[in-house]
């Protein structure tokens, strides 16, 4: 049984990671870190605990809640089609919490502030039913074939004292159970057809509203930023990391407004600045990240574009293709250049004796990024790492400044 654990107990992820017919493919340091690494390990089961790290704040929502943060996660993992062995603290029935998990298809609750080890790994050999935790839903009263109520309105009352305080009248109706499910049907369908025609719009009145729409599309002035910057490579070669860090340094050398826009397929950029550990958060310096469908707002000053893909670049951007020192990713990122005019090469995680990039690539070299094995193993583990050498950063905000073409001429390389 392939096992991905995030739970924050190394020393439980450590007893269970013995036993056999358990064989540990990944271990998650924080909540979020599953998002990517699921999808990546394709691991049997999931064995999640509440004690584990997880952020209260979402980049959309603001500030939710760790069990919404949680929900979000989960439901990443069940579409993936991946059992989910949950530890958590004690809800009494009913609690909404352990109604969503189980409407999500988790059966597996292992619930209570002390917990054994040998009912984890229990339920790790043995999945769960949803009859066995029906009795943590919210009980309600069986339906009869007794036609006994009429279309009124109701009142909701939850508890005892909100009676004696006053109920509070909610506009929906209560419509009886039919005795055919095909008058159901046929009424409803009459009723749409009904509804259908007193609704439908003249098609002058349709024409001309598009025509509105379009000349509001039209209007709507594109904002370019000054500096558009891609870091291009069809292959894993450390865009995240070179990115992430060359965003950061323009947020705080420059002072500039900076939008970086992930347009990889994971898009896990967010996760970083999510991270326990991460010694930057969105709301430090002014930096904002999003997904491939952002628009730049007028107010930004630097647009760097993480993209594995030519169709992600922009018109008119100064592209920079990252690679590292693995001899068979300089190959296919090589052959990916076709249309592409790129106006230099950054070189990660180089070192000694690597397949020097230039050989197979032959462009402007203008940065080189040495081999960190701790920082590689930090990403590769799935923690985010910031570089902490200022140098390097000055070298990275000097990538944004510089003038491609003069850069192109001092080289010599023709």
């Amino acid at each position: 049984m392939r096992i991905v654990f995030a739970t924050g107990d190394e020393a439980l992820d450590d007893y269970v990671s013995k036993k056999d017919g358990i064989l540990e493919v990944g271990r998650a340091l924080y909540a979020e870190q599953l998002a990517t690494m699921v999808p990546a390990l394709k691991p049997d089961v999931v064995l999640f605990s509440e004690t584990i790290p997880i952020s209260r704040f979402d980049q959309k929502a603001g500030h939710v809640g760790a069990e919404a943060n949680i929900l979000k996660i989960m439901e990443s993992i069940v579409e993936e089609g991946i059992r989910v062995v949950m530890i958590l603290n004690e809800r009494p029935p009913g609690h909404p919490f352990l109604e969503r998990l189980i409407g999500l298809g988790i059966y597996d609750l292992i619930i209570g502030d002390t917990i054994k080890v040998d009912q984890v790994i229990a339920a790790l050999h043995h999945p769960g039913t949803r009859k066995q935790v029906k009795h943590l839903l919210r009980q309600e009263e069986e339906l009869t074939s007794e036609d006994t109520y009429r279309a009124k309105e109701i009142k909701l009352v939850t508890t005892e004292e909100e009676k004696q305080e006053g109920s509070r009248q909610i506009s929906q109706r209560v419509y009886r159970i039919a005795k055919s499910m095909t008058d159901v049907s046929e009424k409803l369908r009459k009723k749409w057809e009904t509804r259908g025609k007193e609704n439908a719009p003249a098609p002058e009145t349709t024409t001309m509203v598009q025509q509105s729409v379009v000349g509001v599309h039209k209007k709507e002035p594109e904002t370019t930023p000054e500096k558009v910057i891609v870091l291009y490579s069809p292959e894993a070669t450390g865009k995240t990391y070179v990115g992430v860090n060359m965003a950061i340094a323009a947020a705080k050398r420059l002072r500039v407004p900076v939008l970086y826009k992930d347009c990889t397929t994971t898009c896990k950029t967010k996760l970083w600045f999510n991270a326990p550990m991460f010694p930057f958060t969105l709301s430090d310096i002014p930096l904002t990240v999003a997904g491939r469908d952002a628009k730049p707002s007028a107010k930004v000053g630097v647009l760097i574009v993480e993209a594995a893909k030519k169709d992600d670049i922009p018109p008119g951007a100064v592209v920079y293709v990252v690679v590292d020192s693995d001899y068979a990713r300089q190959v296919i990122i090589s052959k990916s250049l076709d249309g592409i005019q790129p106006a230099g090469l950054i070189w990660n995680m180089a070192y000694e004796k690597a397949c020097y990039p230039q050989d197979m690539i032959p462009l402007l070299h203008v940065l080189t990024l040495p081999y960190d094995r701790k920082a590689y193993w930090d990403i590769v583990n799935g923690i985010p790492r910031a570089f902490s050498d200022e140098s390097l950063c000055d070298r990275l905000v000097k990538i944004i400044q510089m003038d491609p073409l003069h850069q192109y001429m001092r080289s010599g390389i023709g």
